[in-house]
């Protein structure tokens, strides 16, 4: 079968010859990965997690130099409408377990990968009846890797007395999301394009 759409795509133009080959590269290199291989710099990954598993997954693709640009994992059951503490605290344990093995895995390639924390929507500041909060608009972003100065804050903090929330219990978005992300991609290659990547949008990235 692979054989067969290299017959095919070798009847293309050069810019599609050039594409095909170079995803049939990264195909024999990924089948080249020994996936039992051990974890980097003494790692460990909780196997019975698929958000770790799906960690080691996306750093086995890095150290194998398949030519990997970005991936996502998703790690799900954050909408804590319902006892929000009993719901939150594994799922934070779980967050920092992961990045942590994934950090220690790939030792001195993090200085090339940046990580980036984040989440479609936050959440109000008031409890609701059930002991948990309904969704906001303020939430929090983290970064970590390579062009990242780390232990900072990037934000302000009015505080939370009523008057400086917004609707009806909101925190007030500090940063816009794609002002985080600008400068994440203009390092890892796209400077150029982030007009196309943010149309609309009068961008002010934040130092990272």
């Amino acid at each position: 079968f692979p054989d067969q759409l290299r017959r095919l795509y070798e009847a293309e133009g050069p810019t599609m010859r050039a594409a095909a080959a170079n995803t049939f590269e990264a195909l024999r290199r990924i089948e080249s990965i020994d996936r039992k291989a051990s974890p980097g710099h003494g790692a460990e990954y909780d196997a019975n997690d698929p958000f770790s598993r799906g960690l080691r997954q996306i750093a086995l693709l890095i150290k194998a130099k398949v030519g990997l640009d970005a991936a996502s994992v998703d790690l799900g059951g954050w909408d804590s409408h319902f006892t929000q503490q009993t719901l939150l605290e594994p799922l934070m344990s779980r967050l920092g377990n992961g990045l942590a093995a994934f950090r220690q895995d790939l030792g001195p390639r993090m200085a090339t990968t940046t990580v980036v924390v984040m989440t479609e929507f936050g959440r109000r500041v008031g409890e609701n009846t059930a002991f948990g909060t309904d969704h906001g608009r303020g939430s929090a972003m983290f970064v970590l890797g390579g062009g990242t100065k780390g232990g900072q804050v990037l934000g302000g903090w009015p505080g939370l007395h009523p008057e400086t929330l917004e609707g009806p219990g909101d925190l007030p978005v500090w940063n816009n999301y794609r002002n985080i992300l600008a400068p994440i991609l203009a390092r890892h290659g796209t400077p150029d394009s982030l007009g196309e990547i943010f149309p609309d949008f009068s961008l002010n990235p934040v130092s990272l």
